[in-house]
């Protein structure tokens, strides 16, 4: 996606969100019940337990504008995003539907809670950052971690990303600012091999993150934000771990920034059914006694969650969630693979024998052919299986077949157009077939998952979704104050947020145990 200015980038609301017009927001949807919305740490705000989480959605696309607005007029009251999310577009897509909600006077802008976050520098950042680096006036400390994917949370640059993001969402006041994954300064260390010790690393690495944080202190002083905080990948990792991050030396570097009455607010990290250990894990906090959810609430911080239904086990996806597919007429992989076998056989001794045409003009289309058959091994689920198709597998298709079409003879123009009438069928059923497998391999793993866990749900819930039920769990955790989820369908929305009118469970942190102890592969 094409990177634009927005025609509308100054013509920002000065507003802010309030304690008084979230709590009338949020008072407005009776049905949820007290246990739907939670108080932001120590901001005052009140929030829903689950937030629209906006990492894969755009401004030119309109089910996620139709997705948003639904999120916003039922209930949903949070939004988190970031500057490099599709480059651009998530904050420009937050921007018009907040102004044309406001516009039409369907909701307050105070009444809604902002989180941006701010590190990475991709795509047009990443472009900005060459330029300046080519003009001789380089952002300072900037980690190249690898091609197409550098990151900085010098103060130069936050102050650069936060007036490119306060433009696209149109905003006069970010309710909150979130250092995004810092522990890339660990991770490029790793990579490269560079740094010293371990000890050494920490210390420039807590220098450079409190750095950061007397900007952002500033940034509330100036009143273009109101709180900031950390978002961290690491934040739950063994404290031995060498990228790992810790919510105490986090709160320590926010002190030394700001004093006692800084505006360290937030942190953000990973937590699902399967990766549980910011709740479980003993790694931070006096002679590391604490979890980073109980730091976190023993100082009053807000704590989000996000990838709620993407679990990363043993380097592999598991998408907590089932899904259904209507291609029922597919045929099996083996049957489709098989077809397409002979249509090739058809094409090399029928069209592009006679027609002369080399081998490397055509080996690409079949090539791919066997590569799509063999994709099945490497795809986790029907949602997985989606996005490899409509971003790869149907762009490489059109591509190679538009170039195989170009080189046949005028002669034979015929046959190759009757020929290519039966190739896409057998393509398409392959398509279909995989989505099928996935949809397969979701639902068994998503029944393996619901048998670990479902002896400790009521019996009235163990018949939901299991997407449902892995938000229950998290939304029900102690610490826990706002669960993200991308919810970039209207119908997504509806399913999200129908787990705001459940009770909390009485004990979530059993559920994460057994799932530790179930063999999900």
């Amino acid at each position: 996606m094409k990177p634009r200015k927005h025609l509308m980038d100054e013509m920002r609301n000065p507003g802010r969100a309030t304690p008084e017009a979230t709590r009338a927001h949020l008072a407005a949807f009776a049905a949820h019940g007290p246990q739907g919305h939670a108080p932001l740490g120590r901001t005052g705000l009140l929030v829903s337990r689950i937030g629209f989480g906006s990492y894969r959605v755009d401004d030119e696309t309109p089910d996620h504008r139709q997705a948003l607005q639904a999120a916003l007029l039922s209930g949903c009251n949070l939004i988190d995003t970031s500057t490099n999310y599709t480059d651009g577009g998530s904050e420009r897509l937050i921007g018009d539907v907040l102004h044309d909600l406001e516009r039409d006077g369907r909701l307050r802008r105070e009444s809604v809670v902002v989180v941006s976050k701010i590190g990475y520098v991709q795509g047009e950042n990443l472009r900005l950052a060459i330029d300046r680096e080519r003009a001789g006036s380089p952002f300072p400390e900037m980690v190249k971690y690898m091609d197409g994917c550098w990151h900085c949370i010098h103060p130069e640059f936050l102050g650069d990303q936060l007036e490119r993001s306060l433009g696209r969402l149109r905003l006069g006041t970010l309710d909150a600012c979130l250092l995004h994954n810092p522990e890339y300064f660990f991770s490029d260390a790793k990579k490269h091999r560079h740094g010293g010790a371990l000890d050494v690393l920490r210390a420039r690495f807590y220098r450079r993150l409190g750095e950061a944080f007397s900007f952002l202190e500033e940034a509330v002083r100036r009143g273009t934000i109101g709180c900031y905080g950390v978002s961290s990948n690491t934040a739950g990792s063994a404290a031995d771990d060498p990228e790992a991050t810790s919510v105490s030396f986090m709160l320590k570097a926010a002190e030394e920034a700001g004093g006692r009455d800084h505006h360290f607010r937030l942190l953000q990290l990973p937590m699902n059914l399967f990766e549980a250990d910011g709740a479980l894990l003993l790694n931070t906090g006096p002679e590391r006694g604490q979890t980073a959810l109980g730091a976190a609430a023993a100082a009053g911080l807000a704590v989000l969650v996000n990838r709620p239904l993407n679990a990363i086990v043993g380097n592999r996806l598991i998408r907590l969630a089932g899904g259904a597919t209507d291609d029922q007429k597919a045929g099996t992989i083996e049957d489709r693979t098989a077809e397409l076998k002979s249509l090739e056989d058809e094409y090399r001794t029928q069209i592009a024998a006679p027609a002369g045409t080399p081998q490397d003009a055509i080996d690409p289309f079949f090539d791919l052919v066997d590569q799509i058959a063999g994709l099945p091994e490497q795809i986790e689920d029907l949602e997985h299986w989606r996005q490899v198709e409509q971003q790869y597998v149907i762009p490489r298709i059109n591509h190679t077949a538009r170039a195989m079409g170009q080189d046949v003879p005028a002669g034979l123009q015929a046959r190759w157009t009757q020929w290519w009438s039966r190739c896409l069928p057998s393509l398409e059923g392959l398509l279909q077939a995989i989505a099928r497998e996935a949809t397969r391999r979701s639902r068994s793993r998503s029944a393996l998952v619901s048998e670990a866990i479902d002896p400790h749900l009521p019996a009235a819930r163990r018949g939901e979704p299991l997407s449902r039920k892995a938000l229950w769990v998290l939304g029900s955790t102690p610490g826990v104050t706002s669960v993200l989820v991308g919810m970039r369908r209207v119908a997504y929305v509806q399913d999200a947020l129908g787990v705001l009118a459940w009770p909390p469970l009485p004990d979530p942190l059993e559920v994460y145990r057994r799932v530790k102890r179930a063999r999900v592969k």
